[in-house]
């Protein structure tokens, strides 16, 4: 299969280093320079300018969400027949449904995930737009070697991720403050609080790793909960 993908970014380049080597992968940015240095780095090609994407079969939109949908009405114009993934969290299908015209199809995949943990090798969760179900096989096979794919209704990775991110910028923000209200005020030790032990507890939480004091803690927190 040949895969076009639009967009090096932090994901974008992530997911290059992924799919590169299992398959024909051809990346652009607006950023040319950057696509050359990675192609040459990855043995995969870059494509000189984005009219040129659409030589491929598929094409990956890894971009910021207000450039999806502008990227996608270009494809448009070319009038020639091509399946768009979107990895954006926040493009709903609906609006991938609504943009794309024939022959150009459009398919969201998510990642449950952060690009900066892709990197250092850690599989996230990836939710495949469950219809129609040929597109959906087709990107479940292409995303496979970069995560766990799961087929569902990918908006709702919106919801997951938006949860997730709330929820620790209020914990990191929490910390700071409270670090500093009793008298801690030296950088480095606020952001290895931070970086190091409420970040290695949560992913001691997810993997069901706990020591004694933090569990302690949880089932406090629980018993919160439930009452």
């Amino acid at each position: 299969m040949n895969v076009g993908l639009v967009g090096l970014g932090r994901m974008g380049q992530v997911l290059a280093r992924k799919l590169a080597g299992r398959g024909k992968l051809c990346v652009f940015d607006r950023g040319f320079g950057r696509a050359r240095r990675l192609a040459d780095e990855l043995n995969i090609s870059a494509a000189d300018c984005l009219a040129d994407i659409v030589e491929q079969d598929v094409v990956i939109l890894a971009l910021p969400e207000q450039e999806v949908l502008r990227c996608i009405q270009y494809f448009n114009q070319l009038k020639q027949s091509l399946v768009v993934i979107n990895v954006a969290t926040n493009v709903s299908q609906q609006a991938l449904n609504e943009t794309a015209e024939l022959p150009v199809r459009g398919i969201g995949v998510k990642f449950i995930g952060h690009a900066g943990e892709m990197a250092l090798g850690l599989e996230p969760v990836i939710v495949v737009e469950e219809k129609p179900a040929e597109l959906a096989e087709l990107a479940a096979n292409l995303f496979r070697p970069v995560g766990t794919v799961m087929f569902g209704r990918s908006d709702m990775v919106s919801v997951i991720n938006g949860a997730a991110a709330e929820a620790a910028l209020t914990a990191a923000v929490q910390i700071e403050k409270t670090l500093r209200f009793q008298g801690v005020s030296n950088e480095d030790m606020i952001k290895s609080a931070i970086r190091q032990v409420a970040a290695g507890i949560l992913k001691a939480y997810a993997n069901n790793d706990l020591g004694p004091f933090a569990q302690k803690v949880v089932d406090s927190l629980n018993l919160k909960w439930n009452n």
